[in-house]
């Protein structure tokens, strides 16, 4: 376990390169119906693929980046997302091993007031957010 800490904390660990001026890259897989797909994480630009939502490869800007208990998060926002991406924020958070919780968020109001009791679970269509299990980084 402190090997691969060591190769999580250096940037050794394909995918998990926390450490300052080092890009998050990986592709992760999704698990489930609605969550079948991937997610492409490249310095550069991002994709992700799954049944309900295409977002075409583009440019990103990293809104949060945390590290806690060992544990990276990282929220993207989409700068052009295509016009089948129904996602635009996307937060990815390792939970342990090769499991990551991915979130989609439909806007950044969306992702802004998650947390607030009118947002958190919702009917309305604009608040609803696609919550993924993914492994990865391959």
């Amino acid at each position: 376990m402190a090997k691969l800490a060591f190769l999580v904390t250096t940037g050794i660990f394909s995918g998990t390169a926390p450490a300052a001026g080092k890009h998050f890259t990986g592709v992760f897989e999704g698990t489930g119906r609605a969550c079948s797909g991937a997610l492409h994480v490249r310095s550069k630009t991002i994709e992700w693929t799954s049944a309900f939502s295409v977002c075409k490869p583009t440019r990103y800007d990293v809104l949060e980046r945390h590290m806690e208990h060992g544990r990276e998060r990282i929220v993207f926002r989409l700068r052009q997302p295509s016009s089948h991406c129904l996602y635009p924020v996307v937060e990815v958070a390792h939970a342990s091993g090769y499991q990551w919780s991915v979130n989609g968020y439909q806007s950044q109001e969306s992702f802004d007031k998650k947390d607030l009791p009118d947002w958190s679970n919702s009917p309305l269509h604009e608040r609803q957010i696609l919550s993924c299990w993914m492994t990865g980084p391959n």
